[in-house]
């Protein structure tokens, strides 16, 4: 009786996972307000990294960029939602602290 009770566990923990895990790829259909970008590697200017330049011609400097399974290639096309982070600064200061939410390769 205990091991049919652990298969069960086991069974459903493995269910949830993968349906938690499938719930989670990056993608903007759970993304409201996404817009599209360009990756662009500022890497070479002092204090800045990857960046996005929007469509209108402006860039925003992410925070958590890592935090999404994407190639880092320069003038990869993205859509993607986020929130601006007004309680943060950085020595780059070439755009908008923002926090990616959702992000798709297009």
């Amino acid at each position: 009786m205990i091991q049919i009770k652990n298969k069960i566990v086991l069974l459903l923990s493995f269910i949830l996972l993968t349906w938690s895990c499938a719930n989670t790829k990056n993608n903007t259909s759970n993304c409201l307000n996404s817009v599209k970008g360009t990756l662009v590697n500022k890497t070479g200017l002092d204090g800045c990294g990857w960046m996005i330049a929007l469509q209108d011609g402006k860039t925003v400097n992410p925070t958590n960029l890592n935090s999404f399974d994407v190639k880092l290639i320069d003038n990869t096309k993205i859509t993607f939602g986020y929130k601006e982070k007004n309680d943060l600064f950085d020595t780059c200061m070439s755009g908008k602290i923002i926090e990616i939410t959702c992000l798709t390769i297009d």
